[in-house]
């Protein structure tokens, strides 16, 4: 199949990789078919070893990918679990303050208390805000009605609501290297991707100055790109937050390609859809329902991520939808 994406890299090697074989094969003597670097003057020239090195960089680079996507939701998905709970701890400190200490200054310096999905700056500075007013809470004396320390629910102490604050900005953390890691992994995978087209490029060239033009080797020269008119009609795609199942869905319209063979959706991180960091997270049959459930990048409250709907058809040539952008509310 021709390359088309990142996703058809490891399958357009493995065409050419037994094709190269038995050109090395046929040359017997004459051989090995050495391919001038295209890359750049080191190494001079390549050949089929280098190829089949990066093929199998490109399957664990896949790999990789997906295991850090994972490690990025599982963060993330802590993450809101963490600011869920010390957001209630909040709601709790406040309540008790109105309650126990109303008309004091201590009242009157009550933050405003953010919401889950505000992002790190907003509500970090609130929760911030509660911990030290806590301190000084507890510090007070000759409060009419008050005996220090303040406690909420359950016996929940200012050295709780710390130590929560404190793995919470650790997990910030982790979760902010958790995204990081995964355009990082997807650069990776772009480099070997770089060196792979240009010299799968250059092997078209040379082959047929080795071989007649009606050579059997000549003749079954691997595609490195589409047949024109071969590129299926895309297909329009829609998507929205779904409460029930707490994952977007993603819903297209029938592709009308006689030759179809799968749907696959693809993501890439960041709000905008940059086609060259895009990865697959899922395929459909042709004939299945025309439809897709994901929580990819939405492991928040008000996180968003852009999605495609690519057409595949049984030839390997595809194309890809309009960019579906999904917020979480």
């Amino acid at each position: 199949m021709p390359i088309t994406g990142p996703g058809s890299y490891v399958s357009t090697l493995n065409l050419f990789l037994p094709h190269y074989e038995q050109v090395n094969t046929t040359l017997g003597a004459s051989g090995p078919l050495l391919l001038r670097n295209p890359n750049g003057p080191v190494p001079p020239t390549l050949n089929r070893a280098n190829l089949e090195t990066w093929r199998n960089d490109l399957q664990l680079q896949h790999t990789a990918i997906e295991g850090q996507i994972n490690d990025w939701e599982i963060a993330g998905a802590d993450l809101r679990d963490m600011k869920v709970a010390l957001h209630l701890r909040g709601g709790q400190f406040n309540d008790k303050v109105r309650a126990q200490l109303a008309g004091t200054h201590f009242e009157r310096a009550l933050p405003i208390l953010p919401q889950p999905q505000d992002g790190q700056a907003i509500f970090m500075k609130a929760m911030d805000d509660i911990s030290t007013l806590w301190a000084k809470i507890n510090a007070a004396t000759g409060i009419p009605g008050f005996t220090a320390p303040l406690l909420v629910l359950g016996g929940y102490a200012l050295a709780d609501f710390d130590t929560a604050l404190g793995l919470l900005r650790v997990q910030f953390q982790t979760t902010a290297r958790a995204e990081f890691l995964v355009s990082f992994k997807i650069e990776e995978r772009n480099g070997t991707q770089n060196l792979v087209y240009p010299t799968l490029k250059t092997y078209r060239v040379a082959v047929p100055t080795y071989f007649a033009e009606g050579s059997p080797l000549v003749l079954t020269l691997p595609k490195l790109s589409p047949d024109p008119g071969s590129t299926p009609d895309p297909v329009n795609a829609t998507g929205v937050w779904n409460v029930p199942t707490l994952q977007a869905k993603i819903t297209w319209t029938l592709s009308l390609a006689t030759d179809l063979e799968k749907y696959e959706v693809r993501w890439a991180p960041g709000s905008t859809y940059q086609a060259e960091n895009e990865v697959v997270i899922g395929t459909v049959a042709a004939g299945a329902p025309l439809e897709f459930f994901t929580a990819q990048g939405l492991g928040q409250v008000g996180a968003v991520s852009v999605f495609k709907v690519y057409v595949l058809t049984t030839t390997g040539n595809e194309r890809g939808s309009n960019v579906v952008k999904i917020t979480r509310p």
